[in-house]
């Protein structure tokens, strides 16, 4: 009988939340007498009722107990099977016919044979996925002369590394090809134990036994509290609250090697590291987000004004006060409604140039030599080329004789005059970000003095009532003037009179307009830094 495990944990799993009735069904079986406790675990955790059967001897005694796996379920209800090793190629053979109409998925780790990879087909009820490992594998192929079918041979083929970087393989049932792993890699306790390829077949496995239990989880929510948590009610007990407790949790960020592994190091990461050197000003905007079986890639359009150390993205780093635009892409991977891991990327030269810190004109000088003017790197340009999409104009302006070419210029001067637009226009973003920075605090200003109380305003409105009079009395005297002066015909001491006059208009006025006109402005090109 299969060895059914239990768990201290919640019994209803992960997946309840959504589905109150019981846990779906799943049978892992292979050769030895016991398994993996460790992927026992975390498939339980997932939500599954997990039950192990040892394959033993095989034969007639396996079968019959592959037989009896259905018995005692409802109507509706289904299991699965993940198969490993010598197991695995039995199963494959074993329900490839019509029969086990209880089967729902069948999932095979390194089988040691497979069928025809020609036109197997097998029942549409049943989801197959395989994950093939090391140089060869048995294909089974049964002969069949004059529609009578022969005797079963297995040829041993060499496994190619499929199409694209996923391993892909066109044959007649859906299948993975593993290059840097051999049989064994997705066991924790085996020596043969490879991670990236184990987490890339877990991931798989997933999504097609959620697929085939008609099971759907919301991911979208466990990494949007953890979000909430980080950036919005920075709270590091709340963020440690979404991680898991199963696995040690761990967060990277690539360029500069920030982060934490387990929930110690990660606690200590978010109280003094990330959570308090975040700017009042960090704004971020969501572009895109992917959800996978197990994993949320989310591509943000993130900006901030450097206005205080922030040691996850520029560590050592005094602030600059510059502002910053870069687009940052985060894979979340989430294992029994938790946070399991999460990779942070983003541009980490286009960061250190808008700080200040990188120069493109500071090019070896071995490379100079050979024509090179510039490195290769952007700016703040490269984050709004992705935010404005269609509407973005900066592409391959950094490849030599890209668009038309001034006629009579070598490649070189080119690419000088190239430079040095591109240094004004930098320039000119540096004035635009500094023009910014002015108009909001000038904003800030004049909003604070808004707010004043009522005997403040009363104050004002005298001080305005009393600048009006002296106006009014200015006024008076240059009209008196002017009579004079026209009297005399004297037209040019009119004009500079009637400059005069608009110079001495109220200038409450004068600061009510501008500050429209700032203001606008002001949202204009806030709008785009964001």
């Amino acid at each position: 009988m299969p060895v059914t495990l239990t768990s201290n944990a919640n019994t209803n799993g992960f997946l309840s939340n959504n589905f109150p009735h019981a846990p779906p069904r799943l049978y892992f079986t292979a050769e030895d007498d016991d398994f993996d406790d460790l992927t026992l675990e975390e498939w339980r955790d997932e939500g599954f009722h997990v039950a192990y059967l040892p394959m033993a001897k095989g034969g007639k005694e396996y079968r019959g107990r592959l037989n009896g796996l259905g018995s005692g379920l409802g109507i509706g209800e289904t299991f699965g099977i993940v198969a490993y090793g010598e197991a695995a190629s039995f199963c494959l053979e074993h329900y490839l016919h019509p029969g086990a109409n209880k089967l729902c998925a069948l999932i095979a780790y390194y089988p040691t044979a497979i069928p025809d990879t020609r036109n197997t087909r097998f029942p549409s009820s049943i989801r197959v996925l395989v994950h093939l490992a090391g140089s060869t594998v048995g294909v089974n192929r049964t002969q069949q002369l004059l529609g009578i079918q022969g005797k079963r041979r297995t040829i041993q083929r060499r496994i190619n590394p499929g199409i694209g970087t996923g391993g892909t393989l066109k044959i007649a049932y859906p299948t993975y090809t593993y290059d840097d792993a051999e049989p064994g890699f997705a066991e924790h306790d085996l020596d043969e134990y490879e991670r990236v390829s184990a987490e890339l077949a877990w991931s798989r496995t997933l999504d097609v036994l959620r697929r085939a239990f008609r099971r759907d989880v919301n991911l979208e929510k466990v990494w949007e509290e953890n979000v909430q948590n980080k950036f919005f009610t920075r709270s590091t007990s709340g963020t440690l609250q979404t991680l898991t407790t199963q696995k040690e949790p761990r967060v990277t960020y690539a360029p500069t090697l920030t982060g934490g592994i387990g929930a110690d190091e990660l606690r200590r990461f978010s109280e003094d590291l990330f959570i308090p050197s975040n700017p009042p000003s960090l704004r971020m905007r969501l572009l895109s987000r992917t959800i996978g079986a197990d994993r949320v890639v989310d591509e943000l359009h993130m900006s901030f004004k450097h206005s205080q150390h922030m040691p996850w993205i520029l560590p050592g780093i005094s602030p600059t006060n510059k502002q910053v635009a870069v687009t940052i892409v985060s894979i979340v991977c989430i294992r029994g409604g938790k946070l399991y891991s999460e990779h942070v990327y983003w541009d980490q030269a286009s960061v250190l140039l808008q700080v200040g810190l990188l120069d493109p004109k500071l090019v070896p000088e071995k490379l100079r030599e050979q024509g090179v003017h510039r490195l290769p790197i952007v700016g703040r340009e490269a984050a709004m080329q992705i935010l404005e999409g269609e509407d973005g104009k900066r592409m391959n302006q950094l490849v030599p004789g890209w668009g038309s070419r001034v006629s009579g210029k070598e490649e070189g001067e080119q690419a000088e005059e190239e430079t040095e637009t591109e240094e004004e226009t930098a320039e000119g973003d540096e004035e635009d970000e500094q023009k910014e920075d002015d108009e909001q605090d000038q904003e800030d200003k004049e909003d604070k003095e808004s707010t004043q109380t009522e005997d403040e305003s009363g104050e004002v409105e005298e001080d305005t009532d009393e600048a009006e009079r002296e106006a009014a009395e200015t006024q008076d005297e240059a009209d008196t003037t002017e009579a004079e002066n026209i009297s005399d015909g004297d037209k040019s001491s009119r004009k500079e009179r009637d400059t005069s006059q608009q110079e001495q208009k109220p200038p409450q006025r004068m600061r009510n307009e501008d500050k429209g006109k700032g203001k606008g402005k002001g949202k204009v090109e806030e709008a785009e830094n964001e």
